[in-house]
């Protein structure tokens, strides 16, 4: 199989220099690919389809090799310039869904630009001191929890057991809404429940 390889803003670009990319290339992307994130320690890849104009069931299945090794080494397999008989399969497939598709390596550059530009920037950031933990200012508020007052709770009141009374609570009764005293009682609607016998 006819591939090059090539460096952008930190993104590895596969080509597939093939016009037909079927069963006869299958075993050779996927040495490809396993060199390229395991041996190279290429995270994201962007797999570039721009020569491709047909492809078979291996070729699917080697994207979705592909997809899958970048997830193992926790990194991104995305795909750029696929010909519509390709999309059409994905789609028929519903891979679409599942494999990171793009119309080219410019969009893909910009959408991922603010995020490698942040990530340059935390790594020219010095570290911010470690800070030294005090063992005598711990100590100093362990003694100052150790003054705080506990609540009085007296143990005779807490055996007591809560009685609950038949007797309607004066206070609820002070609490009805006088303008729903006239209300008519709504039924509720559907079949009676059966009684369990």
């Amino acid at each position: 199989m006819n591939y090059s390889v090539s460096s952008r803003k930190e993104l590895t670009i596969m080509k597939i220099e093939e016009e037909v990319f079927d069963f006869r290339h299958g075993d050779a992307f996927r040495l490809a690919i396993d060199e390229l994130v395991n041996k190279e320690k290429c995270k994201n890849l962007i797999i570039d389809f721009s020569h491709v104009k047909a492809i078979d069931s291996c070729g699917i299945s080697s994207m979705l090799l592909a997809h899958q090794f970048s997830n193992q080494s926790d990194g991104l397999a995305v795909f750029v310039s696929l010909c519509k008989q390709i999309k059409d399969l994905l789609k028929l497939t519903n891979l679409n869904k599942q494999l990171y598709i793009f119309s080219s390596i410019n969009e893909v550059i910009t959408l991922i630009e603010p995020a490698m530009k942040s990530k340059r920037d935390a790594r020219g950031k010095s570290q911010s001191p470690a800070y030294e933990v005090n063992d005598e200012a711990n100590d100093d508020l362990n003694d100052d929890l150790d003054l705080m007052a506990l609540p009085d709770l007296h143990e005779e009141n807490l055996d007591e057991p809560m009685v609950e009374s038949d007797e309607p609570n004066e206070q609820s009764d002070d609490l009805i809404d006088p303008l729903r005293e006239n209300e008519p009682v709504l039924k509720k609607r559907g079949r009676p429940k059966k009684a369990n016998l």
